[in-house]
């Protein structure tokens, strides 16, 4: 069947200028398993934009051929607003410069809305209570009348996402390795299958799920929300919600592209949404680790960074990752202060050498597999 290629118009907000969002949707409207996938709401985080540039033709090819008979959501890049964030030669694109928000942050917790309309019919049917979730969360968001752009880019997004069995939320940091977050209720299963299929070299996860209001964090987390309000009522987890982060900023090539399409259409494959053949699922690359493992470092001074260890090393504690220098301090050596782990682990994710360092600012996140006392009660976040 042809492709459905749809856009959503955003309201304009000064004379002469609109955005709109394009996606694409494969297979068929309303069949189960639904799977969204988006890239670069961060709209400088592209690595994710090439991966769906390559697999947009695979994803193509096969509902032609008929291989895609549930439905699968494409955005290839959400966040217009972002990206046209072009000042002084740079691109910015994490932050909206109206509202000051982060924008993968105050997505929309539809639990208490969806607990309104439907809490008491909830009952011991899964299926049902599953029906009645999702179409109370789509009904919500038709309700709302949201005022800019902004806020209709969420709504509207969302729309597309929040009854989707499946979650995908492409992302990249600074300079990492490849890493998957997510939620405590999937990382004995989905989550350990996403992240052999991808090569994440380290996969974390919350608990029970993401507080924070990010995009995969409000769709995942609205079933688990709502378990909790409703301990007596059967409520799956009826939505697989992740973030994926593929490595760096600056690895946007077409070999990364290929490789990241390749994995994640053979993760659709396992998963039943395509058919064919998966093969046998690739070895994980290690055992996932809970946030309130992982170790953030934050500057104690400002200057610039040098580090010792590369992203994806494994360390140890005490290990020096890290140097911040004072170009103004004549003293050589004694102008250079350490930064060291605290937990054995992962070095994922760290800044460019010669970055600068400021008060506060995190320098780099070790994954470790034991909750850390330091870290108790912190989000795993730094917007």
């Amino acid at each position: 069947m042809p492709v459905s290629k749809n856009k959503i118009q955003l309201p304009s907000m000064t004379p002469g200028t609109a955005r709109s969002i394009a996606w694409l949707r494969y297979g068929k409207a309303g069949a189960r398993p639904k799977v969204y996938i988006q890239a670069a709401i961060h709209a400088n985080e592209l690595p994710g934009a090439m991966a769906l540039h390559h697999l947009m033709p695979r994803l193509t090819e096969a509902d032609r051929a008929g291989r895609i008979t549930d439905e699968v959501i494409v955005v290839p890049t959400v966040n217009p607003i972002g990206q046209s964030q072009l000042v002084g030669n740079n691109h910015l694109g994490r932050y909206d410069l109206l509202s000051r928000d982060n924008f993968n942050r105050n997505w929309l917790d539809l639990s208490g809305a969806v607990a309104e309309r439907v809490g008491v019919k909830l009952g011991r049917d899964a299926a049902a209570n599953v029906g009645l979730i999702r179409k109370a969360a789509i009904a919500a968001l038709k309700a709302m009348q949201p005022l800019n752009e902004l806020q209709t880019m969420r709504v509207e997004v969302m729309k597309l996402s929040i009854d989707a069995d499946i979650v995908l939320d492409l992302h990249c940091d600074m300079e990492a390795v490849l890493h998957v977050f997510a939620s405590a209720r999937d990382v004995t299963g989905a989550a350990q299958e996403l992240a052999a299929d991808l090569g994440a070299l380290s996969t974390m996860y919350n608990e029970p799920y993401p507080e924070a209001l990010t995009f995969s964090g409000v769709n995942g987390a609205l079933w688990a929300r709502l378990a909790d309000r409703f301990p007596s009522a059967a409520i799956p987890q009826a939505c697989f919600s992740t973030t994926v982060e593929l490595r760096s900023q600056h690895d946007v090539t077409h070999a990364l592209g290929e490789s990241d399409a390749r994995n994640l259409y053979r993760y659709l494959v396992r998963r039943g949404i395509i058919a064919g053949r998966a093969g046998p699922l690739p070895r994980l690359k290690s055992a996932p680790t809970p946030i309130s493992g992982m170790d953030v470092g934050y500057a104690p001074r400002r200057g610039f960074l040098v580090y010792h260890v590369a992203a994806g090393a494994k360390v140890k504690k005490g290990a020096a990752i890290c140097e911040i220098i004072d170009p103004a301090d004549p003293r050589g050596a004694r102008a250079r202060t350490q930064m060291l782990a605290r937990t054995d682990g992962i070095l994922f994710s760290r800044k460019r050498n010669g970055a600068l360092a400021w008060p506060g600012m995190g320098a780099f996140r070790i994954a470790g597999a034991k909750p850390l006392a330091h870290r108790k009660g912190m989000s795993g976040l730094d917007d």
